[in-house]
């Protein structure tokens, strides 16, 4: 089973995974990679508004491949 690795990519830098995880493919790994964006995303959002988060997907063969949420927050004035 291939190993992929999630590197995040916040306002702190990059954070390169040295470790990994076995998936089937990187069907898979997007999938997984998806749902830990969206927790990071939720936990940042609560801690410190942060906005920018991103994971990059590594694996040596069908890699690699980007996921990014940006949300930006604008006041308008009435």
């Amino acid at each position: 089973m291939p190993r992929y690795y999630f590197d995040v990519h916040d306002r702190q830098g990059v954070h390169r995974d040295e470790v990994g995880l076995d998936f089937p493919d990187m069907d898979a790994a997007i999938l997984e990679a998806r749902r830990a964006l969206a927790d990071m995303t939720r936990e940042s959002l609560v801690i410190d508004g942060a906005t920018d988060l991103s994971i990059l997907i590594r694996d040596g063969d069908e890699g690699p491949v980007n996921l990014a949420v940006t949300m930006t927050t604008e006041r308008l004035d009435e």
